[in-house]
């Protein structure tokens, strides 16, 4: 493992370095994650590597890179957006960047890992994500991790020619504490 922050059975999570910028950018441009993630506009080298360095100057924002365990190799990246440490809130993340891992388990347990550190690290009191009402199998992970559906955006997003419903899910540090 090389440089691990948190430790999983299947994937560790470390900080993101200038170097992790290929595999940002490998995610940010790949047609089918690009599109699962609604970027609309190209990605280059300088612009990913100026993203990294604004990453470690932003004190309302955690990000790790998500690795194989067995062969080091980063799959993608997760943690906490617009973090509001007097609310105790955070907004989740997560984005695996290679289309070839997907299934396999990294997501859900990168997911489990980044939650129990936001509740028992960080003492966040709320997790929260948005997410794509036609992304059934994300709704899914999430709610296996413990999410739950609060409510719904009407038309937030305009993507493939349509404007797009977005869920938001939400878990509390008491429905965590109840599911250990």
């Amino acid at each position: 493992m090389q440089n691990p922050f948190i430790i999983g059975e299947k994937v560790y999570l470390r900080p993101i370095e200038k170097e992790d910028a290929p595999h940002l950018l490998r995610g940010a441009n790949h047609p089918e994650i690009r599109d699962s993630l609604f970027i609309y506009f190209p990605k280059n080298l300088e612009r990913m590597g100026e993203f990294i360095e604004k990453l470690y100057g932003d004190q309302e924002t955690v990000l790790l890179m998500i690795c194989d365990r067995s062969d080091n190799a980063p799959v993608g990246y997760t943690g906490f957006f617009r973090c509001d440490w007097g609310s105790r809130a955070a907004i989740f993340f997560i984005t695996l960047f290679d289309p070839e891992r997907k299934g396999k388990g990294f997501g859900g347990e990168a997911t489990r890992l980044i939650v129990q550190y936001g509740f028992e690290t960080l003492n966040l009191n709320r997790i929260q994500l948005h997410v794509w009402t036609g992304n059934t199998a994300g709704i899914k992970a999430y709610q296996k991790a413990g999410f739950q559906i609060e409510g719904t955006l009407r038309q937030a997003m305009y993507h493939r020619s349509e404007y797009c419903d977005f869920h938001v899910m939400g878990i509390l540090r008491k429905e965590y504490e109840e599911r250990k």
